[in-house]
């Protein structure tokens, strides 16, 4: 009986788990936005702005990771909300994601959509 109570347990919980990055970008990104400015630039504020996003009581972090081809991703602390920016012909193309939609992922977009 305790054994069915751990499975049954571990189940619930591996259903709880936050989707990877790589397994949101094999979904379509809640938004795509372009944009005339550089890469670093909209990155360098996307960080900035997550960096001091008032979240529940404190501080959403946020870090930049290089990417392939003068790309850049920015993401919070565990990963839950994340831009890809890349560059194209007009500038650059961010592609924000997002692990759940609530107000917050909405707080996260804005900040994105200013820093264009």
């Amino acid at each position: 009986m305790k054994a069915a109570l751990w499975v049954l347990t571990l189940a619930s919980l591996t259903g709880c788990a936050a989707p990877s990055m790589n397994e949101l970008r094999q979904e379509e990104p809640r938004q795509v936005l372009h944009s005339k400015k550089a890469v670093k630039v909209i990155a360098d504020c996307v960080q900035h702005g997550w960096e001091n996003l008032s979240v529940f009581e404190g501080r959403s972090g946020a870090t930049q990771e290089p990417g392939k081809k003068g790309a850049i991703t920015v993401a919070t602390t565990g990963s839950a909300y994340f831009v890809d920016i890349q560059p194209d012909a007009s500038g650059s193309v961010a592609k924000y994601y997002a692990s759940t939609y609530r107000w917050i992922s909405r707080k996260h977009l804005d900040t994105v959509e200013s820093c264009l």
